[in-house]
């Protein structure tokens, strides 16, 4: 069914606070740069009882603190708890709040949701899980776990409209072949009276042209310009690949080593000389 996203810029900046919501839904999720916290300390909307995430890098990797924050004696709730991880937590750089428009999660909801939260980005692996402890699920009714699951389902529907995947278990990719599995072109090129040898291998992507690779320096009519302006850029030097490059088929990638038509299951070959269709 379709859905219409609210998401309403607080700052006037895509850079800053958002709040976003879904007609007829009681979730509201925000957006909270780090240092926009004091300017968010008298909105009552996040002195609500709710599950926050805290977002950052550290040592070149992103980190996630999964938390959950129920109002106080003083009346400050996530924002307060916000507050006291300015303080003593280093890596975060935005908090991602959810929360309610009637402020209805008490401690069981609060709890069984801490912990989803929490173990499915442990097991999306898209970021290092900070949390010290596991959080407990406590015992909740299989009709009470189906209402919590329809705000799972929110949450995961907003961060992926904002461009957030915490969640989302990244796809796998098959492995490469093994690094001996090395396929040859060789080639002379009469005109110059002289050979060239080019090396490739696959990948789950495509076909790799190794850097060290000769190139023949003469194109045919035939060349697509694309692949001619690529043979003839800074990546060929002294008639030699400098650095790697990808190809989505064989053949291309025999082109560009050759400048002229060639298809590359037969043009390509391994070091006993078989040629690469009998690997496909």
């Amino acid at each position: 069914m379709a859905k219409t996203i609210n998401l309403f810029l607080m700052d006037d900046t895509a850079n800053g606070r958002i709040k976003c919501t879904i007609r007829s839904r009681s979730g509201v999720i925000f957006k909270i740069p780090r240092e926009s916290l004091d300017e968010s300390k008298n909105r009552d909307d996040l002195n609500r009882d709710g599950i926050y995430f805290l977002l950052g890098e550290e040592d070149e990797r992103k980190k996630i603190y999964v938390g959950q924050a129920s109002t106080r004696k003083n009346g400050n709730g996530i924002l307060g708890r916000l507050s006291e991880h300015n303080r003593k937590k280093d890596f975060w750089t935005e908090a991602i709040v959810f929360t309610t428009t009637d402020n209805s999660f008490g401690a069981t909801e609060l709890n069984w949701l801490e912990n989803k939260f929490c173990n499915m980005a442990i097991k999306a692996a898209r970021y290092e899980v900070t949390n010290g402890n596991d959080p407990s699920p406590g015992n909740i009714s299989e009709e009470k776990e189906s209402e919590l699951e329809e705000h799972v389902e929110f949450v995961l529907l907003i961060l992926g409209a904002i461009g957030y995947k915490i969640f989302e278990p990244q796809k796998k990719i098959s492995p490469p072949p093994p690094d001996e599995e090395i396929f040859y072109l060789s080639h002379k090129i009469k005109a110059l009276d002289r050979k060239i040898n080019a090396r490739m291998k696959r990948t789950p992507t495509g076909y790799k042209v190794l850097a060290g690779s000769e190139i023949s320096p003469l194109d045919t009519e035939a060349l697509s310009a694309p692949l001619k302006k690529l043979r003839h850029s800074e990546k060929i030097v002294s008639g030699k690949l400098i650095e790697d490059i990808e190809f989505k088929s064989s053949s291309t990638a025999a082109q560009f080593i050759l400048g002229t038509t060639a298809n590359g299951q037969t043009a390509w070959k391994n070091k006993d000389g078989v040629p690469l269709k009998n690997f496909l």
